[in-house]
């Protein structure tokens, strides 16, 4: 008996079964990406947007660079309103008020108040507190993203003490080491170390209305923009950029000849600053804003903020570490800083600044009367 074999040609898949299975992989990647986002906006914080337009710079021949005056721009996503001095705020008149304290606060980003409201930055909060201990103060605030202490320096010296305050208070922050003097304002009012260099499109479009739209849709999606920021950082380890590296080097104790042209600096610019205040009948006082990874961590052999509180004894200028401040309310990055943001505090750090320059002023007498 021979057996016979059958073959069965199976029947093609038909249209509706095709759709049913795209649909359900459509189904399922949506599901799955959705989980995604869930749990990333569970674990990560929200980034701050970049509204446009950002603050613009004009040169300036004493300072590199200044603030362009009467200009209602954005930091982060906060709205600023710089005055005509160029400063941050209304103006406040060069006369003094009999009887009031006068405070002038030099700085950079920080003590600007990068993306933080106007109420919120260090020195419209001190002014408050000292409005709560029933002190009358004025306060000027001259900081300006991305100055050095030399441009600070310089600023007090040619504008500044037309104030007449009673102290400067200078927010130094660890990159007030880096050279400045190779900075320049391009055509569109931003900071770059090469105007000479042909601008690409892909930058120029980046800095238009459109990017600007365009990178606060991709940071209204949390798993992405972190997995932006998580393949930033690893390249960054892989190589990382000047900026990584010199700070690293600060961190580590490294005396590198740019580091160590830069405490040479502030040398300087401190004998400067006593000898400009002893001369126009002010007080210095130096405070100190942590880099945040040293927050978390200790860096036993950084030489910032220790070679500053060195060379600020050497002159008598008195120097606030606002480091043990910020580690005993520390409670992982956002608590105390601007998310993804390696430097600038938020609406709570720059609150501990403020109370930290409020009871150095309110411990003496004579700090506050003179």
């Amino acid at each position: 008996m021979t057996d016979v074999a059958t073959s069965v040609t199976a029947a093609p898949p038909t249209r509706s079964s095709l759709r049913a299975n795209l649909a359900l992989l459509v189904v399922s990647v949506t599901l799955a990406l959705a989980a995604l986002e869930i749990g990333a906006r569970i674990l990560l914080p929200a980034p701050l947007p970049w509204r446009y337009p950002q603050l613009g710079y004009r040169p300036d021949p004493d300072l590199i660079f200044s603030f362009a005056p009467d200009q209602h721009g954005f930091s982060a996503d906060k709205e600023v309103v710089i005055n005509e001095r160029g400063m941050r705020g209304p103006i406040v008149e060069y006369a003094r008020s009999a009887g009031t304290l006068r405070l002038l606060f030099l700085g950079d980003s920080i003590g600007f108040g990068y993306g933080v409201r106007d109420d919120e930055v260090t020195a419209a909060r001190v002014a408050a507190s000292l409005d709560h201990h029933g002190i009358r103060n004025e306060v000027i605030n001259t900081a300006v993203p991305s100055y050095n202490m030399r441009q600070e320096v310089t600023l007090l010296e040619r504008d500044g003490i037309r104030y007449k305050p009673d102290w400067v208070v200078v927010c130094v922050c660890w990159n007030d080491l880096a050279d400045k003097s190779r900075v320049r304002v391009d055509d569109h009012g931003q900071l770059t170390d090469d105007p000479t260099a042909t601008e690409p499109l892909s930058v120029r479009l980046s800095e238009s209305p459109f990017g600007y739209a365009a990178r606060n849709v991709l940071k209204e999606s949390r798993a992405l923009y972190g997995g932006l920021e998580g393949w930033r950082a690893l390249m960054s380890l892989r190589t990382p950029d000047p900026q990584t590296v010199f700070r690293t080097n600060v961190l580590e104790g490294h005396d590198t000849p740019l580091i160590a042209a830069g405490w040479n600096d502030i040398a300087t610019l401190l004998q400067r600053l006593k000898d400009l205040g002893d001369r126009e009948q002010f007080r210095p006082v130096l405070v100190a804003f942590p880099i945040p990874i040293a927050v978390a961590q200790p860096f036993a052999k950084s030489s910032y903020p220790a070679r500053l509180q060195e060379l600020a004894a050497r002159e008598g200028i008195p120097v606030l570490d606002l480091t043990p401040a910020f580690r005993a309310s520390y409670h992982g990055h956002e608590s105390l800083f601007i998310p993804y943001d390696g430097d600038h505090p938020n609406a709570a750090g720059h609150e501990i600044a403020a109370q930290e320059i409020t009871r150095f002023l309110t411990a003496d007498p004579q700090r506050i009367h003179g």
